[in-house]
């Protein structure tokens, strides 16, 4: 890749807590979240154009190259916004699972903006790029403010929170995808176990009380997932099993599930003993950023 202009680092998320309040009018949910930005990330990589053409290139075989692909409704969006735009070349190294809950499209479509925002000296500011970033997905806002916090309404409204620097945490996937849709269509409000207190695990991070976080960790979207996917609840139960391990939990739709680990050495040692279990293992720390410009 030495033929680019600017390579922007695009960080997965967590979700700590994530409770479905209702269903609004316009058939989006209303939910309560804690995003956390995560290590791991895809890399993506813009060259501009002179044709106001905008170009996609992955080799992941489940990752399209055209308008379906967030990343490139991102730079059209910039470029609808911006008449006097050249267009960009984009390409993605991916390392973040597709449709695993941890936010890679989205993560990809928040390094975009920001990434042209730079490369085309636009001066837009944050806030002015989360608002650019709600039209694309509710997730992409989070990814562009990265670090922790807490996300009301269908995720969008955000009040940042400390992000936590010393757990790591273990990915592990099953190697299939799940569909947000499906998940958010089969969640019954009334049978969802009882909640936990976002407001506890608020104060934990704010007060750095990581080994009181794991107390408050709650997805209310497990209940249709492990119940169609008894792969994840595999994985759950093994997760939640192995030492070390200090909290564990699926993160947003799935299918990916992630155990909180006291540190880095216990984090690596995880994911080397269960790499040859699961189709996706991966031991990462938390991040402080969203995106990051190299």
């Amino acid at each position: 890749m030495a033929d680019f202009d600017l390579c922007v680092h695009a960080h997965g998320k967590i979700n700590l807590y994530l409770d479905v309040i209702e269903k609004r009018p316009d058939g989006y949910h209303e939910i309560e979240t804690i995003f956390h930005s995560i290590g791991l990330h895809d890399d993506i990589y813009l060259r501009k154009r002179t044709d106001r053409q905008i170009t996609v290139h992955c080799e992941h075989p489940h990752v399209p190259c055209d308008p379906r692909n967030l990343a490139y409704r991102a730079a059209k969006l910039l470029l609808d916004n911006t008449p006097d735009l050249s267009g960009v070349e984009i390409t993605i190294l991916k390392r973040i699972p597709v449709a695993a809950g941890l936010g890679g499209g989205s993560a990809d479509a928040a390094a975009v903006l920001c990434g042209m925002n730079t490369l085309f000296h636009l001066g837009l500011t944050q806030s002015n790029l989360m608002q650019l970033g709600v039209q694309l997905g509710a997730d992409v806002p989070f990814c562009i403010l990265g670090g922790a916090a807490l996300g009301r309404g269908i995720g969008e409204i955000l009040t940042p929170l400390p992000a936590m620097d010393k757990p790591w945490i273990l990915l592990a996937n099953p190697g299939f995808e799940i569909s947000t849709a499906w998940v958010y269509q089969h969640i019954n409000l009334l049978l969802t176990p009882p909640k936990k207190n976002v407001t506890m695990l608020t104060r934990c991070l704010q007060n750095g009380e990581f080994f009181n976080i794991v107390r408050y960790l709650y997805n209310g979207l497990e209940v249709p997932v492990l119940s169609k996917y008894p792969a994840v609840a595999e994985i759950k139960t093994r997760l939640n099993k192995y030492p070390g391990s200090r909290g564990v939990l699926m993160s947003g739709s799935g299918a990916t599930v992630f155990a909180l680990m006291q540190n880095q050495a216990q984090a690596k040692l995880a994911a080397a003993n269960f790499e040859n279990d699961f189709a996706f293992c991966n031991a990462t720390p938390m991040s402080s950023v969203g995106v990051r410009i190299s």
